[in-house]
Formats: structure tokens, C-alpha cells, sequence
């Protein structure tokens, strides 16, 4: 117990390879990564792609959760705007803008040949609700 070994220095660090290094130019537009000579990656960089991207951006509008469809299959939820949608405008009028939310949600959950079939249907008289 008493004799006492000392240990091994610890391992130099390696060295860095002789020609690695980072440019960038001035303008932010590219960036040139260069290992032992030979160029790995050049092209835009992140903060020039995201301003790109930024002005191609869209807003997307969902209409949310509804607690009366809380299941997977929105099926039902899409034809219960469809009718709703109806029912709004009969009861305020073509005009009332509270109605678009109903047509916006139906719009976006329903496929558009229902849209299409239904709207025959309401032309013809056949469809359920509302009636013409």
C-alpha cells in the first residue's frame, strides 16, 4: 500500500490539420470550409437561406379543435360546417362575415368533390339541409 507508482503523463493533443480554417466573405452570402486543401461544402448560409425563405412564407389558417369532433376522422365535422355554413346565412343574411369561418373550416376539411355533390344536391332540392 505504501508504494506509490506515478502515472503516465496525460497524451499530448493532437494537432490541427496544417491548412483547416473557415473564410467568409464579407457579405454573409457564402461559406467555404477548407480540410488539408480541399474545399467540403460552399453555398449560402443558414441566416441567407432563412431570409430567403421568410419571404416566400405563407400563413396557414386551421380552424382549431373542436371539442364536439375529438376523434381522428373529421368526416362529420366537415359536413356539420357545410350545413352550418347554410344555416348562418339563412338566418343573417348572404353578407354576415361570422358565416365565413363555417366556409373556410369546410372548405379546408372537406374533399371538393363532396363540396361539388353537395351543392348539386342543394340546387336539385335533394339535399338534406338547408333548402334553397
Amino acid at each position: 500500500m505504501g508504494d506509490f507508482k506515478e502515472s503516465c503523463p496525460p497524451p499530448t493533443p493532437k494537432p490541427c490539420p496544417p491548412k483547416a480554417c473557415v473564410e467568409k466573405d464579407t457579405e454573409r452570402k457564402n461559406v467555404t470550409v477548407e480540410v488539408s486543401g480541399k474545399i467540403k461544402r460552399q453555398g449560402p448560409t443558414i441566416l441567407e437561406q432563412k431570409e430567403k425563405s421568410q419571404g416566400n412564407s405563407k400563413t396557414i389558417w386551421y380552424p382549431g379543435f373542436d371539442a364536439r369532433f375529438p376523434n381522428q376522422n373529421q368526416t362529420r365535422r366537415c359536413w356539420q360546417n357545410y350545413v352550418d355554413y347554410f344555416r348562418c346565412q339563412e338566418k343573417f343574411g348572404e353578407d354576415y362575415e361570422g358565416c365565413e369561418y363555417f366556409k373556410k373550416t369546410y372548405e379546408l376539411l372537406c374533399p371538393g368533390f363532396w363540396i361539388e355533390r353537395w351543392n348539386e344536391q342543394r340546387e336539385n332540392g335533394t339535399f338534406p339541409y338547408p333548402r334553397r
